[in-house]
Protein backbone atom coordinates (compact mmCIF):
# COMPACT_ATOMS: atom_id res chain seq x y z
CA UNK A 1 0.00 0.00 0.00
CA UNK A 2 2.90 2.34 0.79
CA UNK A 3 4.22 2.05 -2.78
CA UNK A 4 0.75 2.82 -4.14
CA UNK A 5 0.47 6.01 -2.09
CA UNK A 6 3.97 7.06 -3.16
CA UNK A 7 3.09 6.46 -6.83
CA UNK A 8 -0.18 8.42 -6.55
CA UNK A 9 1.59 11.25 -4.70
CA UNK A 10 4.15 11.55 -7.47
CA UNK A 11 1.68 11.18 -10.33
CA UNK A 12 -0.71 13.75 -8.85
CA UNK A 13 2.14 16.19 -8.19
CA UNK A 14 3.39 15.87 -11.78
CA UNK A 15 -0.11 16.18 -13.26
CA UNK A 16 -0.76 19.32 -11.18
CA UNK A 17 2.58 20.68 -12.37
CA UNK A 18 1.63 20.02 -16.01
CA UNK A 19 -1.53 22.07 -15.49
CA UNK A 20 0.47 24.82 -13.75
CA UNK A 21 2.65 25.13 -16.84
CA UNK A 22 -0.32 25.25 -19.20
CA UNK A 23 -0.77 28.86 -20.34
CA UNK A 24 -4.55 28.78 -20.86
CA UNK A 25 -6.40 26.65 -18.31
CA UNK A 26 -10.15 26.19 -18.36
CA UNK A 27 -12.05 26.64 -15.08
CA UNK A 28 -12.41 22.85 -14.97
CA UNK A 29 -8.64 22.44 -15.33
CA UNK A 30 -8.07 24.90 -12.49
CA UNK A 31 -10.33 22.78 -10.28
CA UNK A 32 -8.51 19.63 -11.39
CA UNK A 33 -5.14 21.25 -10.64
CA UNK A 34 -6.29 22.08 -7.10
CA UNK A 35 -7.65 18.57 -6.58
CA UNK A 36 -4.42 17.01 -7.83
CA UNK A 37 -2.24 19.13 -5.54
CA UNK A 38 -4.37 18.23 -2.53
CA UNK A 39 -4.37 14.55 -3.52
CA UNK A 40 -0.59 14.56 -3.92
CA UNK A 41 0.01 15.99 -0.47
CA UNK A 42 -2.53 13.62 1.12
CA UNK A 43 -0.97 10.57 -0.50
CA UNK A 44 2.45 11.65 0.85
CA UNK A 45 0.99 11.74 4.36
CA UNK A 46 -0.06 8.12 3.94
CA UNK A 47 3.48 6.85 3.31
CA UNK A 48 5.50 5.44 6.19
CA UNK A 49 8.52 7.59 5.49
CA UNK A 50 6.80 10.92 4.81
CA UNK A 51 9.24 13.66 5.78
CA UNK A 52 8.81 17.33 6.66
CA UNK A 53 10.47 18.05 3.29
CA UNK A 54 7.72 16.10 1.50
CA UNK A 55 5.07 18.07 3.40
CA UNK A 56 6.82 21.40 2.75
CA UNK A 57 6.99 20.68 -0.99
CA UNK A 58 3.33 19.67 -0.98
CA UNK A 59 2.35 22.87 0.83
CA UNK A 60 4.48 24.87 -1.61
CA UNK A 61 2.66 23.32 -4.57
CA UNK A 62 -0.71 23.99 -2.94
CA UNK A 63 0.29 27.61 -2.45
CA UNK A 64 1.39 27.91 -6.06
CA UNK A 65 -1.80 26.42 -7.49
CA UNK A 66 -4.00 28.58 -5.26
CA UNK A 67 -2.05 31.69 -6.34
CA UNK A 68 -2.49 30.77 -10.01
CA UNK A 69 -6.17 30.09 -9.34
CA UNK A 70 -6.57 33.63 -7.98
CA UNK A 71 -7.21 32.56 -4.39
CA UNK A 72 -4.59 34.50 -2.40
CA UNK A 73 -5.88 33.67 1.09
CA UNK A 74 -5.45 29.93 0.56
CA UNK A 75 -2.15 30.56 -1.24
CA UNK A 76 -0.83 32.53 1.74
CA UNK A 77 -1.98 29.86 4.16
CA UNK A 78 -0.19 27.04 2.35
CA UNK A 79 2.88 29.21 1.79
CA UNK A 80 3.05 29.85 5.53
CA UNK A 81 2.70 26.12 6.21
CA UNK A 82 5.58 25.43 3.83
CA UNK A 83 7.77 28.09 5.42
CA UNK A 84 7.04 26.85 8.95
CA UNK A 85 7.93 23.29 7.95
CA UNK A 86 11.18 24.49 6.38
CA UNK A 87 12.20 26.58 9.37
CA UNK A 88 11.10 24.13 12.05
CA UNK A 89 12.99 21.28 10.39
CA UNK A 90 16.11 23.10 9.17
CA UNK A 91 15.37 22.31 5.54
CA UNK A 92 17.73 23.57 2.86
CA UNK A 93 17.95 27.16 1.63
CA UNK A 94 16.51 25.85 -1.64
CA UNK A 95 13.31 24.64 0.02
CA UNK A 96 13.00 27.67 2.29
CA UNK A 97 13.61 29.95 -0.70
CA UNK A 98 10.72 28.30 -2.52
CA UNK A 99 8.49 28.76 0.53
CA UNK A 100 9.21 32.49 0.31
CA UNK A 101 8.61 32.35 -3.46
CA UNK A 102 5.16 30.93 -2.74
CA UNK A 103 4.44 33.67 -0.21
CA UNK A 104 5.63 36.37 -2.62
CA UNK A 105 3.43 34.98 -5.38
CA UNK A 106 0.42 35.05 -3.02
CA UNK A 107 1.11 38.42 -1.39
CA UNK A 108 0.80 41.96 -2.65
CA UNK A 109 2.56 45.27 -2.11
CA UNK A 110 5.19 45.57 0.58
CA UNK A 111 4.74 41.99 1.73
CA UNK A 112 5.50 40.73 -1.77
CA UNK A 113 8.70 42.79 -1.92
CA UNK A 114 9.80 41.52 1.49
CA UNK A 115 9.15 37.87 0.61
CA UNK A 116 10.98 38.28 -2.71
CA UNK A 117 13.98 39.80 -0.94
CA UNK A 118 14.03 36.92 1.54
CA UNK A 119 13.79 34.38 -1.30
CA UNK A 120 16.61 36.03 -3.25
CA UNK A 121 18.79 36.05 -0.14
CA UNK A 122 18.17 32.33 0.33
CA UNK A 123 18.80 31.67 -3.37
CA UNK A 124 22.28 33.10 -2.97
CA UNK A 125 22.93 30.39 -0.37
CA UNK A 126 21.78 27.48 -2.53
CA UNK A 127 24.96 25.57 -3.32
CA UNK A 128 23.66 23.50 -6.22
CA UNK A 129 23.86 25.79 -9.28
CA UNK A 130 20.97 24.10 -11.08
CA UNK A 131 18.70 24.47 -8.04
CA UNK A 132 19.80 28.09 -7.50
CA UNK A 133 19.09 28.98 -11.14
CA UNK A 134 15.67 27.28 -11.02
CA UNK A 135 14.71 29.25 -7.92
CA UNK A 136 15.94 32.54 -9.40
CA UNK A 137 14.09 31.84 -12.66
CA UNK A 138 10.85 31.22 -10.77
CA UNK A 139 11.37 34.36 -8.69
CA UNK A 140 11.68 36.34 -11.92
CA UNK A 141 8.11 35.31 -12.80
CA UNK A 142 6.58 36.71 -9.61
Amino acid sequence: MDATHRRFATECFNAAWDLLEKPDRTPEEVDEMLDLAHASRWHWTQTKDCTPRDLAVGAWQLSRVYAVAGRPDEALHHGQVSLRLCQDNDLSAFHEGYAYEALARAASGADRARYLADARDLASRVEDQEHREALLADLATV
